[in-house]
């Protein structure tokens, strides 16, 4: 995986090359049977400006939940959400958590920005925890689309 990083105060930006076409990227970041292949464990998603995005992760005998609003949604370009509530079971009163993710077709393959902005200060351990889960984020985004493409599922699901 071929995959550049910087770190700035409360911001991670990463890129990574995918060997599948926007398509299938997009329909990975936004569809709800697509996010529980590779992100979580399962998903509702109304991937419109203003629609939400609730994703439910499995933690020993207890779950849990995270809810984010769309920003932006460019079909098969660009994904911006703000997280609601991101699993800490603490809604912040204003939210500032911001994941976006930027898609361009490159040479026969597909480059993904992904830049994750949260305006609380962050100490350095904390944000190298950040960083770290993201590479492994990226990864299964990048296998999860590269076997869906060689698999000839290429088309994203009409439903979302």
């Amino acid at each position: 995986m071929k995959k550049r990083t910087e770190i700035q105060r409360g911001q991670i930006q990463k890129k990574v090359l995918i060997q599948a076409p926007p398509p299938v990227v997009f329909a990975a970041l936004t569809d709800a049977r697509d996010l529980a292949r590779w992100f979580c464990d399962r998903a509702s998603s109304d991937p419109r400006e203003g629609g939400e995005l609730n994703a439910y992760w499995k933690s020993g005998k207890t779950g849990i939940k995270g809810c984010a609003r769309y920003l932006k949604i460019e079909p098969n370009a660009a994904v911006e959400l703000v997280w609601i509530d991101d699993g800490q079971n603490v809604p912040p009163e204003t939210p500032t958590h911001l994941l976006s993710y930027s898609i361009r077709s490159k040479r026969g393959t597909c480059e993904v920005l992904m830049c994750d902005r949260d305006e609380t200060t962050l100490d350095e351990e904390a944000l190298a925890l950040l960083n770290s889960g993201w590479n492994s984020v990226l990864l299964e985004l990048k296998d999860y689309c590269e076997r869906k493409a060689r698999a000839g599922k290429g088309r994203p699901s009409e439903e979302s």
